[in-house]
This record gives C-alpha cells, structure tokens and sequence, in this order.
C-alpha cells in the first residue's frame, strides 16, 4: 500500500503541490491528504499503474480547471493508468467538477461531500456499486417558488451489472439530473442509503429516493431514510408527490425494507408517513423500522402541520412474515404503528420491539415496562394486550417484546 511518504512535494504559487509518481507497484494507494495542498495525478503519457485494484484519496484538492498545464484529471487517470481497478472511493475533493470514467474493470464508485461536482460521466460494464453521498452541491438553496428549477448538474451511468445504488443529497438542494442507462436500471436490486422528505402521504422529491425507487422496478432490498426537513417549500413545489395517489404504481420487486424515520417533531404524521411508503410495497416479507433517532420533543411549522389532519394509510402486505421495531418507547405514535401493522398485515409470524439505546445509559424496554407497573397510567404491557389482531398469536416480553404467531408453532 502506498502513502503519503511516498509522495513527491514541489511548491506553487504558495501552496504546496502533491505529486503521485509517475508509476507504481502497488495493489492499493490509500491518501489522506490536506485540502491546502494541491493535489496532482502524473500528466505523463506513459504513466502506469498496472497492478492497482484500489484507489482511496480523502481530502484531494485538485486544480482541475486548469487542466491539461494544472495536470491529469482523475477520471484520466483512473481510464488510462489503472487497467486493473476496482474500487475508487473519493472522500470531500475540491477543484473537481467532473468525473468521466471509462473503464472495463471498475466494480465499486463510492463519493462523498465532493461539492464541487457538477458532472458524473461512467462507463463501466463490471461495476457493481454506486454510492453518492452528500455530492453536487448546488450554488443557492431552492427558493419557494411556481417557476420551474433547472439543474446543470447530471450523472449519466452506463453500468449493464449495476446492483446497488446508495444516493443523498444536501437538504433542500435540487438533485442531479438522473441519467441511468435502461440496463443500470434493471439490473439493480439494492437502494442502500436513500432519504425521503415525508409529510403525511407526501414526499418531496428532492433528493432523488424516490426517483429511484420509480425507476429501478427491480430492486428488492431497501434502506431508506426518511424524516420531516421543511415543508414551507415543499407545499408549493414541483417535486411534492402523494405516494397514496389512486393507481400510483407499487414498488412490486421490493422484498425487505429498513426504514429509519428521524426529524419528527412530536412523531409528527411519522406513522404516516412510514403508512404512506408501505402502502407502495405490497409484497414485502421483512420490515425493519428503526425509531430510535427520531426527535420527539422539537417543533417547528410547516404546511402540513395541523391536528385535524391525520392519515394513516391502510395497507396490505400479505407476504410480511418478519417485523423488527427498534427504539420502542410505547409513545402513542409507537402504539398507532403497532396497531397498522397488524390490521394490515395477517401473515406477519414474528415482531420484535427493541429500545435499543439512543445514548449511553439509555434504559432497556424490560426496565420501562417494570417502571410502568409502578405507575397509575396504564403500563405498556396494557397498552400492548389491547392491539386488534394480536389474539393471533402471543407476546413474551424480556429484555426486549417479542410476538409470535400461533401459525409458527404448526
């Protein structure tokens, strides 16, 4: 493995330039480098890399712009100097407004908070993964407005074996413009780190999740996150969509689901919200909700706060057998989604509630249901016994709550 000692150092115009050699041995080259050197990749035709499989830089500063005299792009180097790569994974570069890749090798692109990006360009036939974190950061924020919002920014892909797509943008920043080639498209089967801006049946599509999850119609495993950012724009946009929208077609290949739901202020419309998105899942069969970094005590407006609107999508999902809920407290909200799965779902076989904690000291649900008996109010337990539809089967409650189906025990 190759490190930063193994660097050439010259300066310019007061910063000082890092040099990758001309050519390299090495299987991997892993950099931390600092955003106040110049970094430079070897202009030098016959520059050769013939045995690199993985290229890790975190911090990169490139001059770009000034390319061909600042130095060879990345995406050049990567498409004409490592005929054997296979993973590139790029950590919070500068000075890179496009990256165009041409390469039969390359099975893992991974880019994270590369701000400066405008433009993804690949090529790949062998290429597996795709993640795009926290990329294209766009000039201004989006204004509320009518008027149509334009984005120079663009990812084309061209991947025939693409499986997994992770993708999230900066908060109320307008996405890339979504070029995926038809193949990339159907061969994907996992959406790993998406994000859903939800409010009630709405979700505000600005950060390319549900794109997605229209777009790919063979995914089958999901992780997505979803939370209440703002809604002051969100009511007038373009990009507001009504998942529970008569004849909206149903995410039919999606088979299991983590859902992790943060930012509701008060559960705000959380249950649904995570109703809404259910209800566009009809085949599923393994349901993980994780609850436990939702902000219940924080609150602030927005169009779609009000107590006298409420919905809580009914749903049916036939095939869910398995159901893991984590961060359980017995809120109200906690019991009202409790209550939906259960009348929405009769083939559910086991589900288990967990108060995984939130910080360190955090008490188990075994402790809160005890302390709840010490209590007037009625305990969790009590609460638990009256859901509809639990006479199917029995809970045994522990460290965490676990229900099973009397059908398993035939």
């Amino acid at each position: 493995m190759a490190s930063a000692g193994d660097l050439d150092r010259i300066s310019a115009g007061g910063r000082r330039v890092v040099l990758l050699p001309s050519h390299g041995r090495m299987a991997s080259v892993s950099l931390n480098l600092s955003q106040h050197d110049i970094f430079r990749l070897p202009v030098a035709a016959a520059a050769r890399y013939e045995a690199l499989t993985e290229l890790s830089l975190c911090g990169p500063s490139f001059d770009e712009v000034a390319a061909p005299g600042g130095g060879r792009t990345l995406g050049d180097f990567v498409s004409s100097c490592c005929p054997r790569l296979r993973k590139l994974d790029i950590c919070a570069p500068t000075g890179m407004p496009q990256l165009v890749i041409r390469s039969d090798t390359l099975e893992d692109l991974r880019l994270l908070l590369a701000e400066d990006l405008r433009m993804l360009d690949v090529t790949a036939p062998s290429m597996r993964v795709l993640k795009l974190q926290l990329c294209f950061q766009s000039p201004t924020p989006l204004e509320d407005s009518e008027d149509e919002q334009v984005t120079n920014n663009l990812v084309r892909i061209a991947a025939p074996r693409l499986e997994e797509i992770g993708m999230s943008t900066f908060t109320l920043r307008e996405r890339p413009e979504l070029d995926l080639q038809d193949t990339a498209r159907a061969s994907v089967r996992r959406l790993s780190d998406i994000r859903l801006d939800m409010h009630g049946p709405y979700c505000c599509d600005k950060d390319g999740g549900l794109w997605l999850l229209e777009n790919c119609p063979g995914v089958e495993h999901v992780v997505v996150s979803i939370g209440h950012v703002r809604g002051f724009a969100a009511a007038t946009s373009r990009h507001l969509v009504d998942l529970t929208e008569e004849g909206a077609a149903p995410f039919a290949s999606v088979r299991s689901m983590v859902v992790k739901a943060g930012y509701f202020s008060d559960g705000h419309h959380m249950v649904s919200s995570i109703s809404s998105l259910l209800s566009r899942c009809p085949h599923l069969r393994s349901l993980t909700i994780d609850i436990t970094g939702t902000e219940r005590s924080y609150a602030w407006m927005c169009f779609c706060y009000d107590d006298t609107w409420k919905l809580h999508r009914k749903f049916s999902l036939r095939s869910l057998e398995e159901v893991t809920i984590r961060g359980f407290l017995g809120a109200d909200e906690d019991m009202e989604l409790l209550t939906l799965l259960f009348e929405g779902s009769n083939s559910i076989r086991s589900l288990t509630l967990r108060a995984i904690t939130r910080f360190p000291g955090h008490i188990t649900l075994e402790r809160m249901m005890a302390e709840d008996g010490e209590k007037d109010t009625e305990s969790i337990v009590q609460k638990l016994m009256k859901i509809p539809c639990t006479d199917r089967g029995y809970w045994h409650f522990g460290k965490d709550a676990t229900w099973t189906s009397h059908a398993t025990e035939k």
